[in-house]
């Protein structure tokens, strides 16, 4: 009996179970949500915001906070307002022309229509999924797909209308294309994540330290043509009044939407420890810490061989994807859907040298249930997220093995070597 003939094994079973059950029940929030005429004040109102900016012709005061106030407090009526008095607009410039057409829609009627695209993209990427599993057993596949649709950052990013989803399937198809050989697309689909830029950072000195100049010129095309579509219809000023936007923001604790002590990363972790009136010291340890953590990586990329099909090569994908993640300047819980990815690479790699994988399916299928623990339970009691636990152990570990197939490439490189042989 072959593998794809292989019976289910009674506890995987149950576990697809519990799995569809945690998939339902985000549905289900989303369903209360709507009845209960709650949709506004999910984060998809400030995308709605910047979309109606521009259809009225306001296009070029984008970042204008006063007028983004107005605009919102109109949308949203009388009796509706956030803290602060706005849940502001911080996308870039083209993300608010995306959001035009939907603009046009009343505000539960657009999020209806973004939260159907996000199903979509949802869908491509258990394609996807599937594509780049192809070598599992059908169980282990099935198993991923349903860890995924279960996975809590999927469903806060559904729940609130966010973004990053499409980061998340953008990064998948930046993966896929490098790992596939398609250089320029890769960088294509590079400069489209950079929707949210804090994640496109780390992925882009991938392609920098590995010198793949075709999909730094594929990155650069994009974005050229994004800026300069975007200035022509909104004005020469927005990308300078965007970068001035994201200057100041990333400083901002506790106003207009910036809560670092939720966040997922080191940033988060330093509030949660220090607290938010310590926020000039936090900011200056994350942002050093980000800091060295771009020159690792651009160092562990310029000084390994480019070669996509080998193990080596998802283990330091697998690396840069959650160190990013990681040091990340702006991680909240649904940006943290791209940390399936790097799960992904890193099994697929110790499953393809024959090494085991049983800890390592175990401590990633772990995953789901703990940050729903951590959402829904322990809110930070612990002094430090689990998820960042959780990213700092696969952090430690994808180092470690990382060095231990470098040392092992080396020793066999010498052992094999001879004069007159390279």
């Amino acid at each position: 009996m072959g593998p794809e003939h292989q019976p289910v094994p009674r506890s995987i079973r149950w576990l697809l179970i519990f799995y569809l059950a945690i998939a339902l029940g985000y549905l289900g929030l989303l369903m209360v949500a709507a009845r209960s005429r709650l949709l506004w004040r999910m984060d998809f109102t400030n995308s709605y915001t910047g979309g109606t900016i521009v259809r009225l012709g306001l296009g070029a005061h984008l970042y204008d906070l006063a007028l983004q106030t107005r605009v919102q407090q109109a949308i949203l009526g009388p009796g509706r307002r956030f803290a602060d008095g706005l849940l502001p607009f911080n996308n870039p410039p083209h993300f608010a022309l995306m959001i035009v057409p939907l603009s046009l829609l009343p505000l539960e009627a657009a999020f209806g229509c973004w939260t159907a695209f996000q199903f979509g993209m949802a869908g491509w990427i258990t394609y996807r999924l599937l594509a780049l599993t192809a070598r599992w057993t059908p169980t282990e596949r099935r198993v991923i797909v349903h860890a995924f649709w279960a996975f809590p950052p999927l469903g806060i990013t559904i729940l609130h209308g966010q973004s990053s989803l499409f980061v998340f399937l953008c990064l998948m198809e930046w993966a896929w294309a490098l790992k596939e050989g398609k250089d320029f697309q890769a960088g294509i689909w590079l400069t489209l994540a950079a929707v949210k830029p804090q994640a496109a950072l780390f992925p882009a000195l991938v392609l920098l330290g590995g010198r793949r100049w075709r999909a730094l010129a594929g990155a650069s095309a994009a974005g050229l043509l994004i800026i300069a579509g975007t200035a022509a219809l909104l004005g020469p000023t927005i990308w300078p009044d965007y970068l001035r936007w994201l200057a100041t923001t990333s400083g901002y604790f506790d106003r207009f939407g910036v809560h670092p002590q939720v966040m997922y990363n080191l940033k988060g972790t330093l509030t949660l420890f220090l607290g938010a009136e310590r926020a000039s010291l936090i900011q200056g340890v994350s942002m050093g810490a980000l800091a060295t953590g771009a020159v690792v990586v651009l160092a562990l990329w310029t000084r390994s061989r480019w070669v996509p099909g080998e193990p080596e090569f998802d283990l330091r994908l697998a690396l840069t994807l959650v160190l990013g993640a990681l040091l990340s300047p702006h991680q909240y819980p649904h940006d943290s859907l791209v940390l399936l990815l790097p799960g992904v690479l890193f099994y697929d790699a110790r499953r393809r040298v024959g090494r085991p994988t049983r800890a390592v399916a175990v401590f990633l299928l772990s995953w789901p249930v703990l940050f729903l623990l951590e959402e829904l339970v322990l809110q930070g009691a612990l002094g430090i997220r689990l998820p960042v636990g959780l990213m700092g152990v696969l952090t430690g570990w994808t180092s470690y093995w990382s060095y231990c197939r470098a040392e092992s490439a080396i020793r066999d490189a010498s052992c094999h070597s001879s004069p007159g042989r390279e």
